[in-house]
């Protein structure tokens, strides 16, 4: 067994894409100090292990992993390879964390906890083949600079090939073949405030009404949801308006004026700067690009 050396992942290395492959290789691994510590991914990362074993510490807990072992990464999770076989054999889809933002997927929080507490699983070599020929598909189609709708298309690959990891963690829920975490106090709150928070979003961003309502203090609220999903109350109440946002500018004839109404806002100015601070541009410069897109 020898250390495994997991590449530099992050939002700047996908060089303003919103996905890429990665392969990592025992056989390739350098021994330069310091490259085998912890790493902090802040994108999400879909990971299969083609070949070989290998063990990793994902966010404080140890995980074997071996051939046909589906790894999800979630953004905000810490991760080190301790050691691995000399064949071992990975490949990874990155996504920006944009991306996983956007997708809108049933039941998503609950699947969110599940992954957080049980982020490797062991799949069939047809599931892991079923896999890997959309990431195939996906690359292709992603290296394809001449094509005129190449992009379009490897958004909708990398939204199927989400689809395809999600169902595997659906059906494990399910099945109630893994012992998820969120039975323990601390997990059923942060899944409280998440019911709570696709409830209520449109109508309270405040984090005082979800701490109120759950009957625990705002910092008690702040550090129970960062520790259980890695993110802060703050960053689920802004990333589930802006979802709604989205989705009312792409798919609805409403107005700015009428989707800051919706949404809660003290009028459309503040609504545009909530808007623009969160996506970098404003609602109707997002919506006109979505139109001509």
């Amino acid at each position: 067994m020898k250390q495994l050396r997991i590449p530099v992942v992050s939002t700047e290395s996908l060089d303003n894409s919103l996905f890429d492959s990665i392969t990592f290789d025992a056989k390739a691994t350098k021994k330069e100090a310091g490259e085998a510590g912890p790493k902090l991914v802040n994108i999400g990362l879909i990971c299969l292990c083609l070949r070989g074993s290998g063990t990793f510490v994902i966010n404080d807990t140890s995980y074997n992993v071996q051939k046909g072992s589906l790894i999800t990464l979630l953004p905000n999770t810490l991760i080190q390879a301790t050691s691995s076989s000399d064949d071992f054999l990975g490949y990874a889809i990155a996504a920006s964390t944009q991306f996983m933002m956007n997708l809108q997927m049933s039941n998503a929080m609950r699947s969110y906890l599940y992954v957080s507490a049980n982020p490797v699983l062991q799949i069939t070599e047809e599931q892991m083949e079923s896999i890997l020929e959309v990431a195939e598909m996906l690359k292709r189609k992603r290296d394809e600079r001449d094509h005129p709708f190449s992009k379009e298309i490897s958004r909708n690959l990398m939204k199927v090939l989400c689809y395809e990891v999600h169902a595997l963690y659906r059906a494990r829920i399910s099945e109630g073949r893994e012992v998820v975490e969120g039975r323990t106090r601390q997990s059923a709150i942060c899944q409280e405030f998440l019911m709570l928070v696709e409830k209520y979003a449109s109508e309270h961003r405040e984090m005082g009404f979800y701490a109120d309502t759950l009957c625990i203090t705002p910092k008690y609220l702040s550090v129970v949801v960062k520790k259980v999903s890695g993110r802060s109350p703050v960053e689920w109440i802004d990333s589930t308006v802006m979802r709604y946002a989205r989705t009312l500018l792409t798919s609805s004839d409403m107005t700015v004026q009428q989707i800051s109404a919706e949404l809660n806002f003290p009028n459309p100015s503040f609504f545009g700067q909530y808007f623009k601070r969160h996506e970098g541009i404003t609602p109707k410069q997002f919506r006109k690009l979505r139109v001509e897109s």
